[in-house]
């Protein structure tokens, strides 16, 4: 029997309970909805965020749903559910920013305790909830501007073991692509750097949401819990197999303007070819951006408006 408590955020789950309510980021008074599920068997420590972005609607509504429907009888070991982690980037329909500080929570990591208040929410996340972890998922989508397919990215920048243990994880997603990290930055990159195993999920679109995709949203996540030994039946093989990229680019714009995509999501692009232009107010062409190899489309800024450093392709190989 379980015999740990688990505590985040002022909530506190005895053995064998579950508890929903709000966390609250410490030394302040911003709060996340929550869920910890307290298992009644003894095993791993699970951390689920969602929403680090508040326009990103499929991960968010399959942790809420999640957040229900497990129950701790079914559960060997603790699972720390963030339902949204940016409540007030949710509230206000905004893509990425905290508007409380207009600032990116997720470039942000390990954040800090005397700064910002997302400076302070990144600190928190990495200190009390990965701190207490021995697997982590960041959970996101396609944000209200973005077009993207299903995919899941494990750290590259760690040590031989996190890699490892974050690979074996996410081969088991049912995804179209699974993408080596060769960044630093974000919250799955940052926990990795620091020796905890992760992987950071992607599914939806253009800030829409359906059924469907939670479902499968909340099928992946059932799988990482099984794969953990959280719970039975769903440490299973995946549907098809995903593409593994090992080599990827991600173009920002270096101005603000216009922004007109030549190609699509899941295209298959070769050197050389155009991939995308910006274009001022007067319709002049100021940047054309190519393709630096064969590769194949994983992301594109679906909207026209683009500012200056903003995300506008990925690609890879």
């Amino acid at each position: 029997m379980n015999k740990q408590e688990l505590r985040a955020g002022g909530l506190v789950a005895k053995p064998g309970e579950k508890v929903q309510g709000f966390m609250t980021v410490t030394g302040t008074d911003y709060q996340m909805p929550a869920t910890l599920v307290n298992g009644t068997g003894e095993g791993k420590t699970i951390l689920l965020t969602a929403g680090i972005h508040g326009g990103e609607y499929p991960c968010i509504q399959a942790a809420i749903e999640l957040g229900r429907e497990l129950q701790p009888e079914k559960v060997k070991g603790q699972i720390i559910i963030v339902h949204i982690v940016n409540p007030p980037a949710f509230n206000a329909r905004l893509s990425y920013i905290n508007p409380l500080d207009e600032k990116n929570i997720n470039r942000l990591f390990p954040g800090d305790p005397k700064g910002t208040i997302s400076q302070q929410i990144a600190w928190f996340i990495t200190q009390e909830l990965q701190g207490q972890a021995d697997f982590y998922v960041d959970m996101h989508g396609g944000d209200i501007h973005e077009e993207l397919p299903p995919y899941a990215y494990y750290p590259g920048v760690a040590s031989a073991e996190v890699v490892a243990a974050s690979r074996a994880v996410v081969v088991k997603l049912d995804v179209d692509f699974i993408v080596k990290s060769s960044a630093t930055t974000g919250a799955y990159n940052s926990a990795a750097i620091r020796g905890l195993p992760c992987i950071l999920m992607e599914r939806g679109s253009s800030g829409l949401w359906s059924p469907r995709e939670v479902e499968l949203y909340k099928k992946d996540l059932l799988t990482v819990l099984g794969v953990q030994g959280l719970i039975e039946g769903y440490d299973s093989v995946p549907d098809k197999e995903s593409m593994e990229i090992t080599k990827a680019v991600y173009l920002d714009s270096t101005c603000s303007g216009c922004w007109y995509p030549a190609v699509k999501v899941k295209e298959t692009v070769k050197k050389g070819q155009k991939i995308g232009e910006i274009r001022d107010f007067f319709g002049e062409v100021l940047e054309t951006f190519y393709a630096d190899f064969d590769s194949i489309i994983l992301f594109v800024t679906s909207s026209l408006a683009i500012g200056q450093g903003d995300a506008i392709i990925t690609y890879g190989i």
